[in-house]
Protein backbone atom coordinates (compact mmCIF):
# COMPACT_ATOMS: atom_id res chain seq x y z
CA UNK A 1 0.00 0.00 0.00
CA UNK A 2 2.81 2.24 0.98
CA UNK A 3 4.74 1.51 -2.24
CA UNK A 4 0.97 2.48 -4.12
CA UNK A 5 0.70 5.84 -2.79
CA UNK A 6 4.40 6.83 -3.52
CA UNK A 7 4.21 5.63 -6.91
CA UNK A 8 0.99 7.55 -7.43
CA UNK A 9 2.93 10.69 -6.87
CA UNK A 10 0.82 13.90 -6.29
CA UNK A 11 1.37 17.77 -6.26
CA UNK A 12 -0.16 18.63 -3.10
CA UNK A 13 0.18 22.27 -2.96
CA UNK A 14 -2.52 25.14 -4.12
CA UNK A 15 -0.84 27.24 -7.06
CA UNK A 16 -2.25 31.41 -6.32
CA UNK A 17 -1.69 34.80 -8.49
CA UNK A 18 0.48 36.82 -6.19
CA UNK A 19 -0.05 40.29 -6.71
CA UNK A 20 -1.31 43.03 -3.84
CA UNK A 21 -4.67 41.25 -2.57
CA UNK A 22 -4.51 38.90 -5.38
CA UNK A 23 -5.12 41.98 -8.10
CA UNK A 24 -5.00 40.70 -11.24
CA UNK A 25 -1.22 42.62 -13.02
CA UNK A 26 -1.30 45.33 -15.34
CA UNK A 27 1.29 45.59 -17.73
CA UNK A 28 3.47 48.97 -17.40
CA UNK A 29 2.02 51.96 -19.69
CA UNK A 30 -0.92 49.84 -20.87
CA UNK A 31 -4.21 48.81 -19.57
CA UNK A 32 -3.59 45.27 -20.15
CA UNK A 33 -4.71 42.67 -17.14
CA UNK A 34 -3.88 39.61 -16.40
CA UNK A 35 -6.01 37.23 -13.82
CA UNK A 36 -5.04 33.22 -13.29
CA UNK A 37 -8.52 31.71 -14.11
CA UNK A 38 -7.87 28.11 -13.69
CA UNK A 39 -5.22 25.69 -12.59
CA UNK A 40 -4.32 22.27 -12.49
CA UNK A 41 -1.54 19.90 -10.67
CA UNK A 42 -0.19 16.94 -12.11
CA UNK A 43 2.77 14.28 -11.22
CA UNK A 44 4.01 11.95 -14.08
CA UNK A 45 7.43 9.87 -14.16
CA UNK A 46 8.67 12.11 -16.86
CA UNK A 47 8.23 15.36 -15.45
CA UNK A 48 7.60 15.40 -11.75
CA UNK A 49 5.41 17.77 -10.74
CA UNK A 50 3.54 20.04 -13.46
CA UNK A 51 1.49 22.71 -12.87
CA UNK A 52 -1.07 23.72 -15.48
CA UNK A 53 -2.01 27.97 -15.22
CA UNK A 54 -4.91 28.83 -17.23
CA UNK A 55 -4.76 33.19 -17.72
CA UNK A 56 -6.78 35.50 -19.22
CA UNK A 57 -5.41 38.83 -20.65
CA UNK A 58 -8.06 41.56 -20.95
CA UNK A 59 -7.39 44.86 -22.74
CA UNK A 60 -9.91 46.93 -21.27
CA UNK A 61 -8.96 50.49 -22.80
CA UNK A 62 -9.46 52.17 -25.73
CA UNK A 63 -6.72 51.61 -28.33
CA UNK A 64 -5.28 48.29 -29.47
CA UNK A 65 -2.28 47.05 -28.14
CA UNK A 66 0.51 45.35 -29.82
CA UNK A 67 3.05 43.11 -30.00
CA UNK A 68 1.52 41.68 -26.40
CA UNK A 69 3.47 39.16 -24.44
CA UNK A 70 2.82 37.24 -20.99
CA UNK A 71 5.45 36.78 -18.70
CA UNK A 72 4.73 33.65 -16.55
CA UNK A 73 6.18 32.64 -13.13
CA UNK A 74 6.65 30.12 -11.25
CA UNK A 75 7.39 31.66 -7.57
CA UNK A 76 7.85 29.81 -4.36
CA UNK A 77 5.70 31.17 -1.89
CA UNK A 78 7.69 30.16 0.89
CA UNK A 79 11.02 31.79 -0.09
CA UNK A 80 9.95 33.61 -3.18
CA UNK A 81 11.99 32.17 -5.53
CA UNK A 82 11.22 31.40 -9.01
CA UNK A 83 11.13 28.02 -10.06
CA UNK A 84 10.19 28.09 -13.40
CA UNK A 85 9.19 30.91 -15.79
CA UNK A 86 8.14 31.22 -19.51
CA UNK A 87 7.43 34.20 -22.05
CA UNK A 88 4.23 33.34 -24.27
CA UNK A 89 3.28 35.70 -27.23
CA UNK A 90 -0.09 37.05 -27.51
CA UNK A 91 0.20 39.64 -30.36
CA UNK A 92 -2.56 42.27 -30.89
CA UNK A 93 -5.17 42.77 -28.86
CA UNK A 94 -7.70 45.29 -29.72
CA UNK A 95 -9.80 47.71 -26.92
CA UNK A 96 -12.40 44.80 -25.44
CA UNK A 97 -10.78 42.08 -26.22
CA UNK A 98 -9.60 39.20 -24.23
CA UNK A 99 -6.90 36.13 -24.88
CA UNK A 100 -6.89 32.88 -22.51
CA UNK A 101 -3.98 30.95 -22.54
CA UNK A 102 -2.15 27.94 -20.60
CA UNK A 103 1.09 27.46 -19.85
CA UNK A 104 2.85 24.26 -18.48
CA UNK A 105 5.17 24.95 -15.39
CA UNK A 106 7.39 22.55 -13.63
CA UNK A 107 7.50 22.97 -9.42
CA UNK A 108 8.62 20.44 -6.61
CA UNK A 109 6.08 18.31 -5.35
CA UNK A 110 5.90 19.29 -1.67
CA UNK A 111 6.33 22.69 -2.32
CA UNK A 112 3.52 25.81 -2.31
CA UNK A 113 3.62 28.23 -5.68
CA UNK A 114 1.87 31.63 -6.71
CA UNK A 115 1.88 32.58 -10.27
CA UNK A 116 2.93 35.95 -11.79
CA UNK A 117 1.78 36.66 -14.89
CA UNK A 118 2.38 40.17 -16.14
CA UNK A 119 1.50 41.21 -19.58
CA UNK A 120 4.30 43.30 -21.73
CA UNK A 121 3.75 45.27 -24.85
CA UNK A 122 7.12 45.48 -25.88
CA UNK A 123 7.67 47.41 -29.37
CA UNK A 124 5.80 50.61 -31.28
Amino acid sequence: MALATLLSGGCLSVLSQSGPDSVPAAAPGSGLRAALVDQEADWGFSRGCTWTAELQVANPGNTSEKNVHLQVELVNARTGAVRDAKDLFIGAIGPGEERTVRVVLDGECLDEYTVRAIPVVSGP
